[in-house]
């Protein structure tokens, strides 16, 4: 049995949880059951959804250290059902070496780092996110006795959907997924500038929006006063709007890449410090243009717009970005990470991928 601690709610990305739901049911696939372990009672319908079980800790998802206890009870509960748990994948920014510790001591942990900011004490370490150019952590690593890591794009854990082949006919429509709040209403602000455009007047937007998404209203009104305004909630079929898409507009996470894994030319922004880099990384490697973080800059819509133009005019452009995208991601990570969990040596893991 495998056990996820993650959260999701108005502050932490749903991302998270989402990323464990895709590992999760690669897991599932391979005959290993699964439960979800949640602070709050938010986003469990995804859960429900998707078959898994889960157990409410009533705990605070910005404090982990005071769940430990509980945490301990709650595995003596699997012993006494006679559950063994080889792995405890936890992903949260609130997780302290101190938390991350007092829970390898009792079983393995798999801990998924996007800041590699510290040494954590675990058994593994998941870092699909591009790795940072040597600085003291790297060196550190060398000198003492350090976890199992999964790094690069090849483990990035995408969901099964990614996985199908690519040359499907494009429309003229351009995606925007803001993640499960956007926060700075980049999304209404986006049509608003972009509306009017001459570029844009064949174009449909088809616009994803999160469950704690505060400007929902907003974007329906503007729905119903433009009929090349298409809003979808609670999909479940991402990659078809991915695949048949001209151009996306997205913020930076995971979502960057299942763009790629489609080959969709996409403008990317952050929200968020974990974001900045990844983003940053990402337009560096050709795949995406990352246009900056809406936190500080005024007007990034008006450079968004400035940047689907472009795009929108120049084929070559689209094709070259395209291709670049296809190259960076497999859409197999899920898999590779399951395969870890499982059989617990990555040598004969990626053996297997060869």
């Amino acid at each position: 049995m495998i056990i996820f601690r993650a959260d999701a709610n108005e502050t932490v990305a749903t991302g998270h949880l989402m990323r464990c739901m895709t590992i999760a049911d690669a897991c599932r696939e391979k005959g290993v059951e699964c439960e979800f372990w949640l602070a709050e009672d938010k986003e469990t319908e995804r859960l429900r959804q998707a078959g898994f079980s889960y157990r409410i800790l009533g705990s605070q998802w910005d404090d982990l250290e005071k769940e430990l206890p509980f945490l301990e009870r709650q595995l003596d509960d699997l012993d006494r059902q006679g559950k063994k748990v080889t792995y405890l994948v936890a992903d949260s920014y609130q997780a302290t070496p101190h938390y991350l510790g007092k829970l390898n001591d009792r079983i393995p942990v798999l801990y998924i780092d996007d800041m590699r900011m510290q040494i954590y004490p675990v058994a593994a370490v998941l870092q699909y996110i591009p790795v940072r150019a040597e600085n003291s952590l790297n060196k550190e690593e060398s000198k003492q006795n350090t976890p199992v890591y999964l790094r690069g794009f090849r483990y990035a854990p995408l969901r099964k959907e990614f996985l199908k082949s690519h040359g499907e006919q494009r429309e003229k429509s351009i995606l925007i997924t803001t993640g499960g709040t956007d926060t700075y209403n980049i999304a209404g602000r986006l049509l608003q500038e972009c509306l009017d455009k001459d570029v844009f007047q064949g174009y449909r937007f088809h616009v994803i929006v999160g469950n704690m998404n505060s400007h929902e209203a907003e974007l329906r009104r503007l729905s119903e006063s433009n009929k090349r305004i298409c809003i979808h909630k609670n999909i479940s079929n991402m990659s078809d709007y991915m695949r048949t898409c001209e151009l996306a507009v997205s913020a930076s996470g995971t979502t960057l890449l299942e763009l790629c894994a489609c080959g969709i030319p996409t403008i990317c922004f952050s929200f968020a410090d974990n974001q900045m880099e990844f983003a940053a990384s990402m337009d560096n490697y050709g795949a995406v243009c990352y246009v900056g973080d809406a936190r500080e800059e005024e007007n990034i819509e008006r450079i968004i717009c400035m940047r689907l133009t472009e795009l929108a005019g120049q084929e070559k452009l689209r094709k070259r970005q395209a291709a670049c995208m296809e190259a960076l991601v497999d859409g197999r990570g899920a898999e590779r990470i399951a395969d870890f969990l499982i059989c617990g040596n990555l040598n004969e893991c990626d053996d297997i991928h060869k």
